[in-house]
């Protein structure tokens, strides 16, 4: 059980490579983005909202790129972010399809 808002990562004892991301909201209204970098809130009331997003990898917090929104009426309201995002700095560990072994 998570009692605490935040990110809670996991890791492999034996695949070090192997990590996993738990995002602990404090709200209901959560979305997960698709292969295209979308995602889709539905359902919400109106009202004065703080939309944020996170990415393992992303520069700077998401309190930082977080925007307040209102929304006047139901309905749908777009937003965009450009969220840059670090280096890779985990050398590659995983199989390798096609090849024996790790790397």
């Amino acid at each position: 059980m998570f009692d605490r808002p935040g990110i809670v990562t996991i890791g492999c004892n034996i695949h070090d490579w192997m990590l996993g991301y738990i995002y602990v909201a404090e709200t209901p209204y959560l979305a997960r983005t698709g292969a295209d970098g979308r995602a889709r809130l539905e359902g919400l009331p109106p009202g004065r909202y703080l939309v944020r997003v996170w990415h393992p990898r992303m520069e700077g917090t998401e309190e930082a790129i977080g925007r307040p929104v209102s929304l006047d009426r139901a309905g749908a309201q777009d937003l965009a972010w450009s969220v840059k995002l670090k280096p890779l700095l985990r050398p590659r560990r995983a199989p390798v399809p096609g090849q024996r072994g790790y790397h």
